[in-house]
């Protein structure tokens, strides 16, 4: 079984949508099960957090939320960063995994990753006695002027976005809770204070991931991102329009609840009353004081309700739908075709109007409603339509019926020529002159 970590503060509601994304790309390519761990604060809306639990238990696996308030030492030390508000107090959250997680090992992502393989590839891998295993950050390199005062060296600093954590290991070190707090307190202007942090306890004593855990959106030019971790770090996450990664997460999200209707996550969990998170605080520490994992609270697993004596791979339970999405697709592009194709009859119904306007026969025409001119004006030819005389009317028994348009007939009654007969005087050339 995979154990699997995500962090967040959904304020605005978005993070909860981008997390399970970032789940589904993870259960859509691994077959084995996945026990999910959430942290995240107050801000997580229930119908957030129901949304996630139809997702996990849809495809067969389990889930546990993590209601996280930070202790008041790390909390006093957090607000004087000054970049924490940039980042969120959600991404401290990853370094209490020790305090609050009760397995051994866990696999940590963040939410702007695409999981493009098999996640056991990734858990299979042995710490062989590090604290984690991360991938090089290629951009420290350009940034020693940054780091050499922090005390990080630039050579092995590594990115927090992808990590496997050997948690008994860390907890076997019972300073790291206190290095954690000296480090915040001496280096105030940190601008990245959890990865900092990470690389400044942990950076001596870790494992180097492959290229192919943690690849930069913006280092992969050739954007293939198959059989890969592809992280979109920087201001263009892969749910922006302009990132290359947004066909893929549009593809994902389209087998979420957020697209989905509800029925179609009917049978994996009960909407009925859905239950409350368990809050965890953790409990102030005092230096050299370690706290134990029993003192934070969890929640028990969601179980399926028809699989609660085997969880079969969930690839062969659920294959993937890719049609939802090109279905939607499609209907998309129709709806937008038949809006071109109305907005092209309201401009011909217009030019009908001026040519009648201008034809002196509005007077007659306004009786009329515009659907019985929208059904003359399909009707009538393009000769019909445009060639209207003065002549012309409209008879129109009702207001709610009207006529098509006649040339009135004229009747023309031809009049009998008159034929006036005279008489003529023969008179013969021989007795002309007589």
């Amino acid at each position: 079984m995979v154990e699997l970590a995500l962090a967040f503060t959904d304020k605005d509601g978005s993070y909860a949508e981008h997390a399970a994304v970032v789940l589904t790309s993870v259960f859509h390519n691994t077959g084995s099960h996945i026990n999910v761990h959430i942290l995240h604060d107050e801000s997580l809306a229930e119908e957030n957090r129901l949304r996630i639990k139809q997702l996990v238990t849809h495809y067969n696996h389990t889930v546990n939320f993590y209601s996280v308030v930070l202790p008041s030492d790390l909390a006093e030390v957090v607000e004087g960063t000054q970049s924490v508000n940039t980042w969120t107090q959600g991404s401290m959250y990853r370094l209490l995994l020790p305090s609050l997680l009760d397995v051994s090992k866990v696999i940590y992502l963040d939410c702007d990753v695409l999981v493009n393989l098999d996640i056991q590839e990734l858990w299979n891998i042995h710490l062989n006695g590090y604290y984690l295993a991360a991938a090089r950050d290629l951009g420290a390199a350009a940034l020693t002027d940054i780091f050499l005062p922090l005390g990080l060296n630039p050579d092995t600093y590594f990115n927090s976005g992808v990590i496997i954590f050997d948690l008994d290991n860390i907890r076997q070190n019972s300073e790291w809770y206190v290095k954690m707090l000296d480090f915040l307190r001496q280096y105030p202007s940190t601008t990245l204070p959890d990865q900092d942090v990470l690389n400044h306890i942990y950076g001596h004593n870790y494992l180097q991931l492959g290229g192919e855990f943690n690849t930069f959106s913006v280092t992969s030019p050739d954007l293939d991102f198959h059989h890969k971790i592809v992280h979109f770090a920087g201001e263009t996450k892969w749910w922006d329009p302009a990132s290359p990664g947004f066909a893929l997460y549009q593809e994902y999200l389209n087998l979420t609840p957020w697209r989905l209707p509800e029925s179609h996550f009917a049978g994996a969990l009960n909407p009925i009353e859905p239950e409350h998170g368990t809050e965890v605080v953790m409990p102030h520490l005092e230096h050299g004081e370690l706290a134990s994992p029993e003192e934070s609270v969890q929640l028990s697993p969601v179980e399926h309700a028809g699989n609660r004596h085997g969880v079969p791979p969930a690839h062969k339970m659920h294959p993937p739908r890719h049609r939802h999405s090109m279905k939607r697709l499609r209907m998309n592009r129709l709806k937008r075709q038949w809006g071109l194709k109305k907005f092209g009859r309201l401009t011909k119904l217009k030019l009908l109007k001026r040519s009648v306007r201008r034809a002196g026969l509005a007077r007659k025409l306004k009786p009329l409603r515009s659907d019985s001119l929208r059904r003359m004006h399909r009707a009538t030819s393009v000769q019909r339509r445009y060639r209207l005389k003065p002549e012309r009317e409209v008879w129109s028994f009702s207001p709610a019926k009207a006529a098509l348009p006649r040339r009135r007939p004229r009747v023309v009654v031809h009049q009998r020529r008159r034929v006036t007969r005279t008489t003529w005087r023969t008179v013969h050339s021989r007795t002309k002159n007589r």
